[in-house]
């Protein structure tokens, strides 16, 4: 897995909805001959940037599903419904569309995650309200442990 975006730090909205992108995000999304651009999706109170290639492998993936239960027949038109592709202006921002912005009750200040080889955009003070909880048998489950 590529380590595109490691970086997390705070950025604010400006009055029309543009996001500043940091250069190392910038740099992220031309590495390997990329264009830019990458799709931005709202879910579980987030917005989540991709990677075209990685896009299209999620896209496949829901669309594959033969017969989704009405709950995941509504979160993959909600995922999909939503996407956009978005690309940098000349200065590095990018207008997040007011449809993602309500869906993930981004505000003025945001913070950007990055999650190696896409990136999360949380409304500050949601993502400051993020509780740690114990998730150690879950994580034991997958087979993954962790050094804390």
């Amino acid at each position: 897995m590529k380590k595109l975006f490691t970086k997390s730090l705070s950025r604010s909205l400006d009055p029309k909805g543009r996001l500043m992108l940091p250069p190392e995000y910038r740099e992220g999304l031309c590495a390997d001959g990329g264009s830019g651009t990458f799709w931005l999706t709202a879910f579980y109170g987030r917005l989540v940037a991709y990677l075209p290639a990685d896009w299209d492998m999620v896209t496949e993936q829901l669309g594959s599903i033969p017969m989704p239960s009405p709950r995941l027949s509504h979160f993959k038109t909600k995922v999909m419904g939503l996407a956009q592709e978005l690309e940098p202006d000349a200065q590095g921002r990018v207008r997040i569309p007011q449809v993602l912005m309500r869906e993930a009750g981004l505000h003025k200040d945001a913070m950007l995650v990055g999650m190696l080889n896409k990136f999360e955009i949380w409304d500050q003070e949601r993502f400051n309200a993020l509780q740690l909880e114990d998730v150690s048998d879950e994580l034991s489950g997958l087979g993954i442990t962790l050094s804390l």
